[in-house]
């Protein structure tokens, strides 16, 4: 049995933040979740609660109370999103913070937001680890990676 990365431990703490949601009140929207790691050590835990409320990022980030110290890595299982809607994109508000690395479960399956988050969050000097436990994360909400919209 392959030995799990400690990318892998974290993405699995991401989900379990993940699978909290429920369908009926983060619908039309999928379940998130979201790990801050500083040292080894997660300080900060989020997911997605309802439609037109904080994404998972967010509620971590506000979970952890602070600024992140430097070289703290954020486990998301989805891309985080790079638009301005009622929310506000989660890869500025990521990069405001301070956080050093993102690691990505997930993807945005839809054309128009697919890979856009990577792209703010890498061109603001953030490092990007993507497809970490991809599968698993897209088991969190059946369909919505096949979506297009």
């Amino acid at each position: 049995m392959k030995k799990q990365t400690k990318h892998e431990w974290f993405m699995r703490e991401a989900i379990s933040e993940a699978l909290k949601g429920d369908v009926a009140k983060t619908s039309p929207n999928p379940r998130v979740g979201s790990v801050i790691v500083e040292s080894g050590v997660i300080v900060g835990r989020g997911f997605f609660e309802s439609d037109g409320g904080p994404h998972a990022e967010r509620v971590a980030l506000a979970d952890l109370g602070r600024a992140p110290l430097r070289g703290a890595t954020l486990y998301v299982t989805l891309e985080p999103c790079s638009t301005h809607g009622r929310t506000g994109a989660c890869s500025q508000a990521i990069v405001e913070s301070g956080i050093s690395k993102v690691v990505v479960g997930a993807l945005d399956p839809t054309s128009v937001h697919r890979g856009a988050g990577l792209v703010a969050l890498q061109e603001a000097g953030v490092s990007v680890d993507p497809n970490v436990l991809v599968s698993e994360c897209e088991a969190i909400n059946p369909g919505f990676a096949g979506r297009e919209t």
